[in-house]
């Protein structure tokens, strides 16, 4: 379908309109984007819009110029696909409201990919930070895509232990794709793009607004063939990924907490009270969902000797340092490594990724590999 790229960018903006709506008023206009941006005096009846409903969506077409969207995503560089791309998601086709646009760096999943979105709370806990690297984990080495929302807490141990585990990792932003956030994952994302791909639906310079999250979580869900959720409170951002799991049809699956952890009351809730759930408690509960093929055992890297001139100088001694935990700002005050806190920061996460050292609670570091050599 011809389409004009920089009016379905104009349309994206328009918060108000749902992609259903958008498609409905492309519909009528056979599909010429062109012709229904410049004629929305008609949006109302095509639509069945309210005055009110409407006299916001005018007031945001009014502020938006198509030209400039499009020059500035050109600018940018990263990749679009459209609703009835070739390239568009297919397990996204088939959610309600499904984006219209997605902006994205790496590689999406393949229709034949099997996505599982892992989950959970930003205040992690110590049990919560082992069950999300466990699982993530050994799911990554089976050759699961690994799909979480690089916040904070949960997401972050899930994606660093996808590609510790050289598996592959997609990340849905609630923020615009140049929106990194939070700040302190820069490097994460980067990797993140090399062996997986960073998404996002909303337009480029979008911030990470408290109300954009609940949206994002129906694509977290949508594009996963189901979701293990690990650490959450009752009332949180994680149960309302879990409700549009519920409602797309997909596998839900919890992990049981400690009854005395607030992170896992919503949980061990869901156990409770959800018919349609899978207790795990174990990668291999939620892989034999999908497959007959037996779980490959992950090889240990507790036993690795590091020799000369596999890591440089400064991350031997950080990975001395942190055979017992040691929090961030007192590596930072440690005189023999000589880095600023933003080398450090990003020394640290390049040695998660590579599985040698792990950060718990607190920004508390250890490392774990034991026999540095």
């Amino acid at each position: 379908m011809e389409r004009q790229v920089n009016y379905y960018l104009a349309f994206n903006c328009i918060f108000k309109l749902r992609s259903g709506i958008i498609a409905s008023i492309l519909d009528f206009f056979a599909g010429d984007a062109e012709a229904a941006w410049h004629h929305p005096e008609r949006w109302a009846d095509i639509a069945i819009l309210s005055s009110r409903v409407m006299s916001d969506v005018l007031a945001q077409r009014n502020s938006i110029a198509p030209d400039k969207l499009y020059a500035a995503w050109r600018a940018y560089g990263c990749h679009l696909t459209c609703l009835g791309d070739a390239d568009y998601p297919q397990a996204l086709t088939s959610i309600y409201d499904p984006p219209l646009l997605l902006f994205y760096w790496g590689e999406l999943p393949g229709e034949h990919e099997l996505c599982l979105a892992l989950i959970g709370s930003r205040r992690v806990t110590p049990y919560g930070c082992q069950v999300a690297e466990i699982l993530s984990r050994d799911l990554a080495y089976q050759g699961a895509c690994i799909v979480s929302g690089m916040a904070r807490g949960i997401d972050t141990i899930c994606h660093k232990a996808a590609l510790a585990a050289s598996g592959r990792t997609v990340a849905v932003l609630g923020s615009g794709l140049d929106v990194i956030y939070p700040r302190e994952n820069s490097e994460l994302y980067r990797k993140i793009c090399e062996s997986g791909a960073v998404i996002s639906e909303f337009p480029l310079g979008t911030l990470a607004f408290a109300s954009n999250f609940p949206r994002r979580n129906r694509i977290i869900s949508g594009l996963a063939a189901g979701v293990v959720v690990i650490e959450a409170d009752v009332h949180s951002g994680t149960m309302h990924t879990v409700n549009h799991a519920l409602e797309q049809g997909k596998d839900v699956f919890a992990i049981p907490g400690p009854i005395t952890s607030p992170c896992s009351r919503g949980t061990n809730k869901l156990i409770q009270e959800c018919p349609k759930l899978v207790m795990a408690t174990s990668a291999a509960d939620i892989w034999g969902k999908y497959t007959d093929r037996p779980l490959r055992q992950v090889p240990q890297r507790d036993q690795v000797s590091l020799q000369a001139g596999t890591i440089s100088a400064e991350e031997r001694k950080i990975l001395q340092l942190t055979l017992t935990p040691l929090q961030f700002d007192e590596l930072a005050a440690q005189e023999q490594l000589g880095l600023s806190a933003a080398t450090l920061a990003a020394t640290l996460t390049m040695l998660e990724i590579r599985g040698l050292i792990k950060q718990l609670p607190g920004k508390y570091y250890q490392a774990v590999v034991k026999n540095i050599g």
